[in-house]
């Protein structure tokens, strides 16, 4: 996976290795205080090192798809996966979004591969980045997800009623076209059914009772993509409609009888359930900035009071309603149960030795001759110089345009 060259200079440091040492050891560490221009670079080390999921988490969603964005860049061939916030507020009675329920079912699934016995788990373990309001908020508990989660193969004998009924119970709609992930279709023989966890929808057909074709299939053009011989089916939402019949509803809490979305969740499934969960027990929490991420979960949390009491004053909301979310508190008592580590200060009392091998460069601030005029004493001199930039191109064009180039004694590495 360390495809970047400035990923080999961080792993030969002697304070990375006896980071990894640690981390291997479970121990509990201090915060690296490193600056925020390393700290993707070091994860993607991490990731490749310790070969195990890594959970990112930072203080804003805005944060969390900048993250995502710059480890396509560090870990280019891993797997990568956001696990979004909802849009409602909590207490707020709105569905979510499709692509948030698809990106968080992703997630979910990803990692759910490593509880599941005989599903092939991802060639790379993934990493996944929330932010606090995404990790607070309530999921399906874990043991619910897997007890559902089921696989289909060719050649299996099962009556398409059957699966159409157990898709509805996982939250899937009916559709005359499945055109976006949590659908299905029915005509004749053939059934439809776009499963959150696949970027394209399905097609089984039958000969009977019995699987006769598993096919992917493009659903613009509706022509076959590839043929498969299992498809894995998955919750198509984090509340489950076929969990309804056996539950007790608190006191003044009534389900609509159309569709039931997200909101209520904490009616249907009483586990407080995080992503935190899914993690299977070689993982690693990595922390962006600890004191950050406390404070913004008690913004949320004191919003989410204020919210229910108005709620209840103006009749919209019960009284014997429950909880949404995991409180801060409850989250810090999941974290003791797994590895973690932040990449911050707010748990450092003093930066670390890894941090201390990270010093900031000089500030050019649009200055490309100055830049590249220390370019070139660097390179005369035999410097090892790795240059990231989003205008890569351009500072390469500028490099070759001068004379000092044929007198380097090493060139710099422009990374793409």
């Amino acid at each position: 996976m360390l495809e970047v060259p400035i990923l080999e200079a961080i792993r030969s440091l002697t304070s990375y290795q006896r980071l990894l040492a640690d981390l291997s050891a479970r121990m509990l560490l201090p915060g690296l205080a490193l600056p925020r221009a390393a700290r993707l670079p070091v994860l993607a080390g991490l990731s490749s090192d310790l070969n195990c999921p890594i959970l990112l988490l930072t203080d804003r969603a805005d944060r969390a798809l900048t993250l995502l964005d710059e480890l396509a860049f560090w870990a280019p061939s891993a797997p990568r996966q956001i696990f979004p916030e909802p849009n409602p507020l909590f207490y707020e009675q709105a569905a979510w979004g499709t692509l948030t329920r698809r990106d968080r079912l992703q997630a979910l699934t990803l990692l759910a591969s490593y509880h599941l016995p005989g599903l092939k788990k991802p060639e790379q373990p993934p990493m996944i980045v929330a932010s606090v309001r995404a990790l607070m908020t309530r999921t399906l508990p874990r043991r619910e997800f897997l007890k559902v989660t089921r696989m289909l193969k060719v050649g299996q004998q099962i009556t398409p009623d059957s699966l159409q009924r157990s898709w509805v119970d996982l939250g899937y709609q009916p559709a005359d076209t499945v055109l976006e992930a949590g659908q299905f279709s029915h005509r004749g023989g053939i059934l439809d059914v776009w499963t959150p966890s696949e970027a394209e929808p399905t097609r089984l057909e039958f000969f009977g009772n019995e699987i006769d074709t598993i096919r992917a299939f493009n659903p613009a053009t509706q022509r076959t993509t590839k043929n498969l011989n299992e498809l894995l089916i998955t919750p198509a939402r984090e509340v489950l409609p076929g969990k309804i019949p056996g539950i007790t509803l608190p006191e003044g809490v009534m389900l609509p009888e159309n569709e039931i979305d997200e909101f209520y969740l904490p009616v249907i499934h009483l586990q407080h359930a995080s992503l935190l969960d899914y993690l299977p027990q070689k993982s690693l929490v990595l922390v962006d900035d600890l004191d950050l991420l406390q404070s913004v979960a008690a913004e949320i949390e004191e919003q989410a009071v204020h919210l229910r009491k108005e709620s209840i004053a103006e009749g919209t909301l019960p009284a014997g309603f429950p909880v949404p979310y995991l409180s801060w508190s409850e989250l810090q008592d999941m974290l003791s149960g797994v590895t973690w580590l932040e990449l911050g200060r707010s748990t450092a009392s003093e930066p670390s030795p890894l941090a201390e091998a990270f010093q900031p460069g000089p500030r050019y601030g649009g200055r490309l001759k100055q830049f590249m005029d220390d370019l070139a004493r660097g390179a005369q001199v035999g410097d090892r110089q790795v240059i990231v930039s989003r205008q890569i191109l351009r500072m390469k064009e500028l490099w070759s345009e001068r004379d000092e180039s044929n007198q380097a004694l090493r060139s710099p590495e422009f990374l793409e």
